[in-house]
């Protein structure tokens, strides 16, 4: 008897736990492009905001240089923004048997924020900035 109501007991609770309601998080989108090849130093990223792509700089507003890209995602973490995905555009031409091409990599990071913080972004990033109604 004492095992059936501890069974019974182990259902409920899980039952009651996977009924509670999570809160939607929100998130501030960056992407992250990389100027310089991946495997050699000076690194340089461009960052994407949502309002304008500029350079990542230091505190001092000095342009940053990193000597790997493993150098440049740690830097990144410990700012608080994580790897949502990545990959990679490529553009390029070929004339009479000539190629030339270029291949770039990006990184989308994201970073928690309140659902004001993020309404702000998107509002931010509308060319024209009119208010849209909401869903």
């Amino acid at each position: 008897m004492k095992k059936a109501l501890l069974l019974l007991t182990i259902i409920f609770l899980a039952q009651f736990v996977s009924a509670q309601v999570v809160e939607k998080q929100y998130y501030i989108y960056n992407i992250f492009s990389f100027s310089g090849t991946l495997n050699n130093e000076g690194f340089k990223i461009d960052i994407d905001d949502g309002k304008t792509i500029k350079r990542l700089r230091d505190r001092d507003g000095n342009k940053m240089e990193f000597k790997t890209p493993a150098a440049a995602l740690m830097y990144l973490n410990y700012l608080g923004w994580e790897l949502y995905t990545h990959g990679a555009t490529s553009a390029g031409n070929n004339f009479v048997g000539y190629d030339s091409g270029k291949t770039s990599t990006y990184w989308i990071m994201r970073k928690p924020c309140t659902k004001k913080e993020f309404e702000q972004a998107v509002f931010d990033g509308i060319a024209r900035n009119k208010r849209f109604n909401d869903k």
